[in-house]
């Protein structure tokens, strides 16, 4: 049994399309790193229905830590499955590591410095699958709302290297949050989708800073909720695939 072992993690879903799809991707990176890289939520898919899953529960990280740890493992090294230096891997991995008594090294998540226009080329993938030209109509990058500044920087950067990248102004592109915490404190998300989708013309896309499916992204989730009962009646809007349906996007953990 080696005493390291390879993980990818993202936050975790109640949704069994979201564990099949970070089975998927740690294949994926698996077969780039030439090691075996195991799927691992943060919380919540161990409550999924293993009938769900081809049978197999999904893995939480204590869970996997502390069995890891029966098994010899001394150090897990973490690719995480998330956009930015979110709490889930700066300080809840590392704190539950610790009480399992495993080492723990993460590596950087995927919009990491110097991956920026990696990860802004397969945004534009995306954007572009929808059928999306431009002047066709407003682009608006939305992600799930942080309560960490640093989070919400990082759509903002990629917002503006966007903009430049297809020659369009801050009118035609805009970084939006789905949702925010309450207060002025958070405020730093502004705007919300809500209100973005309202001032959209032509046929709006929905750029999704979303990786995988779940309650809020996919067909039926919150991001398509909020753009169905904010859009004015004669704005035609859809929204672009997800992250991590790009077949380049393991290809980022590649560039540190």
């Amino acid at each position: 049994m080696s005493a390291r072992r390879t993980l990818l993690a993202d936050n975790g879903s109640l949704n069994p399309e979201a564990t099949l799809g970070l089975r998927r991707l740690a294949r994926d990176l698996s077969a780039r790193l030439g090691r075996q890289v195991d799927p691992v939520s943060v919380l919540h898919s161990d409550k999924v229905d293993p009938a769900l899953l081809g049978g197999e529960r999904a893995a939480t990280f204590e869970s996997h830590a502390r069995q890891a740890r029966s098994e010899g493992v001394e150090t897990l090294e973490v690719f995480p499955l998330f956009i930015g230096p979110s709490l889930a891997i700066t300080e809840f991995l590392p704190e539950r590591a610790s009480a399992c008594g495993v080492a723990l090294e993460v590596r950087p998540p995927l919009a990491a410095p110097g991956r920026e226009e990696a990860l802004c080329a397969i945004l534009e993938d995306n954007l572009r699958s929808t059928g999306w030209t431009k002047g066709s109509g407003t682009v608006l990058l939305c992600d799930h709302g942080s309560p960490l500044p640093a989070v919400t920087a990082v759509r903002e950067d990629l917002a503006a290297r966007l903009r430049r990248r297809l020659g369009l102004a801050d009118a035609d592109l805009v970084g939006c949050a789905m949702e925010r915490r309450e207060g002025p404190r958070y405020a730093f998300n502004e705007p919300m989708l809500a209100d973005a989708i309202r001032s959209a013309r032509g046929e709006a896309v929905v750029l999704m800073l979303f990786l995988l499916p779940g309650r809020h992204a996919g067909p039926g989730g919150d991001v398509a909720a909020i753009c169905a009962e904010n859009a004015q009646p004669d704005l035609r809007w859809k929204l672009s695939p997800l992250l991590g349906d790009h077949p380049g996007l393991m290809g980022l953990h590649l560039l540190d």
